[in-house]
């Protein structure tokens, strides 16, 4: 027996256990303003790629706004991008960034640096660092991914100003049932990543998703993370998976491990897919509530942005709370003025 389906099964593992682990901790503070900034980022991706992080500022004084930059550790290069976004809630400021990192087996570290400025008031400067470095392994990805790249890989394809809910990985009967019948009786149309071991046990279910008018996309055969995979190993995982009704084909990789890397890129044309992450995530499967994914949705947080119009927004067919609590996340969002991708008239 060889030791590399053992590696791969050990790569799943530390995969979950990153989604599992909390979030960075405080970092760097300045005493005398109560000032903290934390960093959430991926616990791993290959050599080479570049991988996002939001930097998030606490304690912020009244009348205050926030700048925030970034830079790494580790040989790591990292760039922000897109509006600071505000949590009224949590009462946190936070901007993304985007870690390039070196193209050598190691880990890396992302610095978040905020800069508070007020009218005739002293500006107060706050860092913190990630308490999770990321582990820079699996194979080498050469070829520089741009940051306009990362957004089309982010929107999925959706150019227009609708979002899109889009569900993964797979559930029960019940779960995916409840699903589509608050999608049917709310005329929205899902996209639907699951695995291509969900396929077989549910064969029923994926035709009435069909049917009814959502659209499937590629979640690989058995939920790898790509990044840590040979060449061989990813064409494999596409192939088992659940082929695409999605125009172009979309592939959205497990963990989101791999997603800004020009390996997976030109391993997923070849195949005939374009790679789709997401703009905003409501991690669900950490067995949120409800009412904090539509918190999430609406004011994004230290994990996420907020959703905004031309994206697509991740939640999970094994979730305990979104198929029940679907209905209301439908409702806020179109209480928060944006427009959802509608069912065809059947």
């Amino acid at each position: 027996m060889t030791r590399r389906p053992r590696l791969i099964a050990l790569a799943a593992v530390a995969a979950l256990l990153s989604a599992l682990a909390p979030p960075s901790g405080p970092a760097t503070a300045d005493a005398r303003s109560g000032l903290r900034v934390d960093v959430n980022a991926p616990m791993y991706d290959a050599p080479g790629a570049r991988v996002p992080a939001v930097v998030t500022v606490y304690g912020v004084p009244d009348g205050y706004q926030a700048t925030i930059t970034a830079t790494g550790t580790g040989g790591a290069k990292v760039t922000c991008h897109g509006p600071v976004w505000h949590n009224p809630v949590r009462d946190t400021s936070s901007r993304r960034c985007y870690a390039r990192l070196p193209r050598t087996p190691g880990t890396s570290n992302v610095v978040g640096h905020a800069e508070l400025t007020r009218e005739n008031s002293r500006t107060l400067r706050v860092q913190g660092v990630g308490t999770r470095p990321i582990d820079r392994s699996g194979p080498v990805t050469r070829g520089r991914f741009t940051l306009k790249q990362i957004r089309a890989v982010e929107e999925c394809g959706n150019t227009g100003r609708r979002v899109w809910l889009t569900f993964d990985d797979g559930g029960d009967y019940q779960q995916v049932s409840r699903i589509l019948d608050t999608l049917r009786d709310l005329r929205v149309r899902g996209r639907f990543f699951h695995t291509g071991t969900w396929r077989p046990h549910y064969p029923r279910l994926l035709e009435r998703m069909k049917r009814e008018g959502h659209l499937l996309g590629n979640h690989t055969a058995s939920h790898q993370p790509l990044s840590q995979l040979s060449d061989r190993q990813v064409r494999e995982q596409i192939r088992g998976g659940i082929g695409a009704t999605t125009e172009p084909k979309l592939l959205r990789p497990p963990f989101g491990a791999g997603s800004f890397t020009a390996r997976l890129a030109r391993l997923a044309k070849a195949e005939g897919y374009t790679v789709c992450r997401w703009t905003a995530d409501t991690y669900d499967w950490d067995r949120t509530t409800t009412a904090r994914m539509i918190e999430r949705v609406r004011y994004g947080d230290y994990r996420t942005p907020p959703l905004a119009a031309g994206g697509n927004l991740l939640m999970h067919g094994t979730a305990v709370h979104t198929s029940e609590g679907l209905r209301r996340i439908i409702r806020a969002i179109r209480r928060a003025g944006l427009k959802l991708d509608r069912l065809p008239r059947g």
